[in-house]
């Protein structure tokens, strides 16, 4: 389900992002900023998953505080956790399926499981076919180089314009200023084009701090606008004389020589990011200089195309056709922004678990069918367990069946109906039973291709898990003194301090003896 967050500035934010809604929450207490720590890390390591790693941190938890009341020692509890966490990550291991990497109609299935929820209808269908056709145009041995792959998203059209362009997309509005002919309109395309790559400005140097230079006489202004176009004229032959035919600079041009630039039909195209910049340098093979007048033919690189077109209220520069390129650019349209903005970010999604597919080729069956799975085999390892660690194996396990409740109830399923069907079913011998939401009914996820990468599944159990014991061992929170920097390296005890959160340090100390509290 979304959320809405309205920031103190009014700006208003929708999306169902874990990581994006806990990001942007104000949040003070130390232990919950633990928890949000669980998000990030997970959106680090592999872009999805976070909302799964989130709730079942907070399960564990809550179940740790039960079984606190019951009796048990955090110390038991923590290591009841650790030899459930173990057998999960073994038992995820033997139960992953295989798949053949190249298969589009698999890799569309893994796709759709991460758009569900997010998007639907026909979009999600056609973002689902441009992840990967971006993702396979760019694969090389089993591996997936996201840098190859650029985003650009333009407001005011429809989602059936978005594509996927075999080349770089650079949007001159945001990236450069438009471009200066001096008579005609320079061309739109450019055919075998020679691309200049400058890492600096094209201006007259100042004195910095002078803003206005003072003339005494009508010669010296003379002599001080011959020395300006001198210098300009100077920069132009550079360029020219190294055969380029567009040149992209990282900082401001001066009018004058993109001007003169342009007489000698020479797109300039300035304010280039650093990242475009290098994109454009793997891309064409040019390489880029720290200044104009270090340029020679030899650190040029080509392109087949280099394209201006406009599309909605921006004119974008799209440089393709590049030999032993692998660059793509994604080409998303929306009718606002803030859907750009959500499409990008499920798009990151997307393109995050078809990498991760891609590179292990090995996934699980998603709709909730590897928690009930899980969850039956914990409480059956829990019985050859002789201590008190055996409840708290069950409760791992119980926290896990918290994933497929709350996936019924969003959908609009009875989640307690639904999870004693998928039990049912799955006793019966087919663990790959899960929630098919899209139809609100109870299927093989693998032949309704609801699959998910396994190293998602893994690294929220292993997140979870880590940052849940982490918080159970905490007895107290004690003010620590201001840091103060003594400019020399402190080691800490990592068994007497776990953490510090920004703006709170604070000391964590164990329960050594006696009642242990979780806080």
């Amino acid at each position: 389900m979304d959320k809405m967050l309205v920031t103190s500035q009014g700006k208003v934010i929708v999306t169902n992002d874990g990581a994006s809604i806990l990001d942007r929450m104000e949040i003070d207490h130390p232990a919950a900023k633990m928890v949000m720590q669980v998000a990030e890390t997970q959106a680090d390591a592999t872009g999805d998953g976070t909302t799964t790693a989130v709730i079942l941190t907070c399960e564990l938890l809550g179940a740790a505080e039960a079984l606190i009341d019951q009796g048990l020692h955090p110390t038991t509890i923590a290591d009841g956790y650790r030899l459930a966490a173990e057998r999960v990550l073994e038992t995820l291991e033997n139960e992953a399926i295989e798949i053949d990497a190249h298969n589009p109609d698999r890799l569309q299935d893994i796709v759709r499981t991460v758009i569900t929820g997010k998007w639907e209808g026909a979009d999600a269908q056609l973002l689902a076919e441009i992840a990967v056709e971006a993702v396979q145009a760019i694969e090389h041995n089993g591996t997936v180089d996201r840098r190859n792959i650029t985003n650009q998203a333009v407001a005011g059209g429809g989602y059936r314009d978005s594509e996927v362009i075999d080349g770089l997309v650079i949007d001159l509005e945001s990236s450069s200023t438009s471009i200066v002919a001096p008579e005609a309109e320079l061309p739109r395309q450019i055919e075998d084009a020679t691309i200049a790559l400058v890492d600096d400005q094209l201006t007259i140097e100042t004195v910095d701090g002078l803003g206005t230079v003072s003339l005494d006489t009508p010669e010296q202004r003379q002599a001080f606008l011959d020395y300006e176009d001198e210098v300009y004229e100077e920069y132009v032959a550079t360029i020219a004389d190294a055969g380029a035919d567009v040149v992209f600079c990282q900082k401001s041009i001066d009018d004058p020589i993109r001007y003169l630039l342009a007489r000698e039909n020479i797109i300039a195209v300035e304010r280039t990011r650093k990242d475009e910049l290098i994109k454009l340098g793997h891309a064409t093979g040019a390489r880029y200089v720290g200044t104009v007048d270090q340029l020679t033919a030899m650190d040029t690189g080509h392109a087949g195309l280099v394209e201006r077109r406009s599309v909605g209220n921006r004119e974008l520069a799209i440089v393709s056709e590049c030999l032993n390129s692998k660059q793509v650019s994604i080409l998303l349209r929306g009718g606002t922004k803030h859907i750009n903005e959500e499409m990008k970010r499920v798009l990151d999604d997307c393109l995050d678990a078809l990498t991760l597919a891609i590179e292990t080729q090995v996934v699980l069956p998603g709709g909730g069918a590897a928690e009930v799975m899980l969850a039956e085999d914990l409480r059956k390892h829990a019985e050859g367990i002789s201590g008190r660690e055996q409840l708290a194996i069950e409760a791992f396990g119980d926290a896990l069946e918290t994933l497929p409740r709350t996936l019924a109830k969003n959908a609009g399923m009875d989640p307690i109906d639904a999870l004693v069907d998928v039990r049912r079913r799955q006793h019966e011998g087919n663990v790959t039973i899960g929630l098919d939401i899209r139809n609100g009914d109870i299927g093989d996820m693998v032949t309704t291709g609801v699959l998910e990468p396994l190293a998602i599944k893994q690294r929220a159990v292993t997140n979870a898990y880590e940052a849940a014991t982490m918080l159970i061992r905490i007895d107290d929170i004690i003010a620590a003194a201001p840091e103060t920097d003594t400019g020399e390296d402190e080691e800490e005890d990592s068994d007497t301090l776990h953490a510090a959160t920004g703006g709170y340090p604070w000391s964590i100390g164990h329960s050594m003896g006696g009642h242990g509290h979780a806080h």
